[in-house]
């Protein structure tokens, strides 16, 4: 176990240095030896997107849910996949099963939101962005995006509300936009930072699946990795 562990750790330092068919080879070389890790066909399904290889990417983030099908994280990010592969159906019926397990979590709301703005639903996003605020009042990228949808709505006196509320809030990264124009949305990010990973050690059975499930939690709600995959998203996708 320790041996193919170390293959996945391998396949993803690949990843994260860019080369992605070296770490899709090693990853695939894992999952021929364990087909059981959602986090493997996550990761490679990751990969797989980050070449525009949607189709596989879909099939691997839905490996990845049938294994773990009680992962909002999962539903989401298979959304984004399908939004690039210009599958909105598809796409939102993602994007709403993780609002639907996760109700109470801002974040949910505020990933649709960007979602809907970009396919032009500004009522949507407005109404998602709202809930967003309602459950994190203190969430200053949901008030900037907030601001920006009402703003293309025409509802200008409470758009700069909302882009003072974020000014207020993280003048570091708003206040300085002091013009319409030099606005732009923001990628929404989760809080708050998830406990670091825990250590497998396999010589301990019992404690290393606990352990590996509390580590396949942490990887999928990573605050890391969600940026990491919106940054890349919003760069590829949205032309920003």
């Amino acid at each position: 176990m320790e041996n193919i562990n170390i293959l996945l750790e391998t396949a993803s330092s690949y990843c994260q240095k860019g080369d992605f068919k070296q770490g899709i080879h090693l990853y695939s070389q894992y999952i021929t030896k364990n087909n059981q890790n959602p986090v493997a066909f996550y990761q490679r399904g990751k990969a797989y997107f980050k070449i525009k290889d949607y189709q596989a990417a879909q099939s691997d983030l839905s490996k990845a849910i049938k294994l773990k099908p009680d992962s909002a994280e999962l539903y989401a990010e298979r959304g984004l996949i399908y939004y690039m592969a210009k599958k909105q159906d598809a796409a939102m019926s993602d994007f709403n099963i993780a609002v639907e397990m996760e109700p109470e979590n801002p974040f949910r709301y505020a990933s649709r939101a960007f979602i809907k703005d970009h396919l032009n639903d500004l009522q949507g996003a407005k109404n998602d962005y709202q809930k967003a605020l309602e459950l994190d009042p203190e969430d200053a990228i949901s008030h900037n995006n907030l601001g920006l949808v009402l703003g293309k709505m025409g509802n200008h006196k409470i758009a700069e509300k909302h882009y003072k509320d974020a000014e207020k809030l993280d003048p570091k990264n708003f206040g300085m936009k002091k013009s319409s124009d030099e606005k732009a949305d923001v990628t929404p990010q989760p809080k708050p930072e998830p406990a670091p990973l825990p250590t497998i050690k396999s010589n301990q059975k019992e404690q290393a699946k606990s352990n590996f499930g509390n580590t396949v939690k942490a990887l999928l709600t990573s605050s890391e990795e969600r940026k990491e995959f919106w940054d890349f998203v919003k760069g590829k996708v949205f032309g920003s």
